[in-house]
């Protein structure tokens, strides 16, 4: 089965809200991670979090607005009970600041901050590194022009990627080689070398 890992640049405002604030982040999160297997009710996400149902829907109505979507209802004791997931799972979330400053929200990994900070694929082995760098370079949205490959060196070595980029490097820098553009990236590798997805799944 494939992992499909899908980034694109996110308004600072959004991104703002949620990098300066530890219960948006646990609540994004928890929502990646109850819902790898399909939708969960919000009162089920509100347990997961640990916080009350009220609030848990005034943070996703009021400052996470984009980051969920409804897929589904039913009712229940006369009231409606309302199912929800990321409109994309797996999602990475970038965007550049200054000096070239690069922020990351991966919801699914728990990290949000600053690329120099660290990204997934920080956590994996050389070897894994390797194997997934070798599915997605033939993706066509890694086809750099030499303009283009210079910028991205001077990305990573601005935000202190140093040495050769890992996968999650080359998504990353990707978004936000052509934020302006507003193009994103997708990009499938195989499930079973993707540490977070393996670890979310065996729970």
């Amino acid at each position: 089965m494939g992992c499909l890992i899908k980034a694109k640049y996110i308004d600072p405002k959004i991104c703002i809200k949620v990098l300066n604030h530890r219960l948006r982040q646990r609540i994004l999160h928890k929502l990646e991670v109850e819902t790898v297997d399909g939708p969960v009710s919000k009162k089920e996400l509100a347990n997961a979090v640990g916080i009350g149902y009220l609030e848990l829907v005034y943070q996703l109505n009021k400052q996470l607005k984009g980051f969920w979507e409804v897929k589904g209802e039913r009712k229940k004791r006369g009231a409606r009970e309302e199912f929800i997931a990321p409109p994309t799972l797996n999602a990475v979330y970038v965007m550049l600041g200054e000096e070239a400053t690069v922020y990351v929200l991966d919801p699914l990994a728990n990290i949000f901050g600053k690329m120099s900070d660290g990204t997934r694929c920080d956590f994996c082995s050389g070897a894994q590194k390797a194997k997934c760098l070798e599915r997605i370079k033939s993706e066509e949205c890694f086809t750099f022009t030499p303009e283009e490959k210079r910028r991205l060196e001077r990305l990573f070595a601005a935000n202190k990627r140093i040495g050769a980029p890992t996968p999650m490097d080359r998504i990353i820098g990707c978004v936000a080689l052509r934020s302006l553009e507003g193009e994103g990236c997708a990009v499938e590798v195989c499930e079973s070398e993707c540490h977070f997805v393996k670890k979310v799944r065996r729970g």
